[in-house]
């Protein structure tokens, strides 16, 4: 076969194949759906929010002293957990003395008692006069009150040397020093500040008109880091504002959803919550002119239909347009796709 031949039957093969190429139908792409559903909900509102944690107090020293200890920063600390210590030495000596005292007291008000005994049994034998027997009584009377005395100034050194360890008086973590080792420490002083991490709340200032539209132990949609987290109302604090003419709320979060200080946007009924159509918040596509869904019907094509959207409800979001109850409508994979199109539905739960 000369060079011509064998470039001709090349040629007519690769024309071949090409033709066969071009005759083969493109593929059908993949899509996910999920079904357009009527639900009962209630346009919302957002609101500013800040977490913060059910418990936060800056423990303060009862006892006057040079700091000795302090947990550090961070430190995670249970219930009735040493977190400062207060110089006891001074503390020790008083406690020590007072002890003394009270040992003191306790042997003379037992021999006073036993004299004033012996007194009153000479006295009735008409061995001595009243005024000594009444002498006798008197001591040990005043013995009596000053043992009292000694004993309540021995409960004192005692508080203060068990207190002169600052205990915490909830599970958390320390957040701050307020002082540091080698400072004195004055009555009332702030040592640290501990935060229980394990009831962390939202605090918002709602309107009263929408205080109606909620009670305790409805769930409510947090957005914190633009992310949605649900939370139960806990408490609807029924005093408010006369300026603003809000009211708080105090909504419980779950374990580790947020950290202290972070800013939310709480979701709050607007008005009475009603029927109305929904999808989920990922089949809506923004175009410039307007907003839309796709949808597949019963052949699999696609249909682009446009819509309004209304209330939202964490992942759902009411909409208004040629959609019905029971519609497929694409969740995923709808960025390239064109109305008639064919697709594969792929039904996500």
């Amino acid at each position: 076969m000369n060079s011509r031949m064998y470039f001709g039957a090349a040629l007519l093969i690769a024309l071949t194949n090409n033709a066969s190429a071009q005759q083969q139908p493109a593929p059908v792409p993949s899509v996910g759906v999920m079904t357009a559903k009527m639900v009962h909900m209630a346009p919302k509102m957002a609101l500013p929010g800040t977490v913060v944690a059910r418990n936060d107090s800056h423990l303060a020293s009862e006892v006057e002293g040079r700091v000795s200890w302090v947990a550090e920063v961070g430190a995670p600390v249970k219930q009735n957990d040493v977190v400062a210590k207060i110089d006891s030495d001074v503390i020790g000596m008083q406690l020590a003395s007072d002890r003394a005292n009270v040992s003191r007291l306790t042997a003379q008000l037992g021999f006073d008692r036993a004299q004033a005994t012996r007194m009153q049994n000479l006295f009735s034998q008409q061995a001595i006069a009243r005024s000594t027997r009444d002498q006798a009584i008197s001591t040990r009377d005043m013995d009596a009150a000053a043992l009292a005395q000694a004993q309540s100034t021995l409960k004192h050194s005692q508080y203060q040397f068990d207190h002169s360890q600052i205990r915490a008086p909830f599970s958390g973590r320390v957040a701050a020093r307020l002082i540091n080792v080698g400072e004195y420490a004055t009555v009332g002083k702030d040592i640290v500040r501990l935060v229980e991490l394990d009831a962390m709340e939202v605090s918002a200032q709602i309107p009263i008109d929408s205080s109606h539209f909620l009670h305790e132990g409805m769930p409510l949609t947090v957005m914190i880091q633009n992310k949605p987290v649900t939370a139960s109302v806990r408490a609807i604090v029924p005093v408010g504002d006369i300026a603003s003419r809000t009211i708080e709320v105090r909504l419980a979060l779950p374990d580790g959803s947020a950290y202290v200080g972070d800013a939310a946007k709480v979701l709050v009924p607007a008005a009475q919550a009603r029927d109305v159509l929904a999808v989920p918040r990922d089949a809506l596509v923004l175009r410039e002119d307007n907003t839309y869904v796709f949808t597949v019907n019963k052949k699999d094509q696609v249909q682009r239909v446009a819509v309004e959207t209304g209330s939202e409800d964490g992942l759902l979001v009411e909409v208004k347009g040629m959609v019905g109850p029971g519609a497929r409508v694409i969740v995923r994979g709808a960025e390239r796709l064109e109305s008639g199109q064919k697709v594969r539905a792929i039904q996500i739960t």
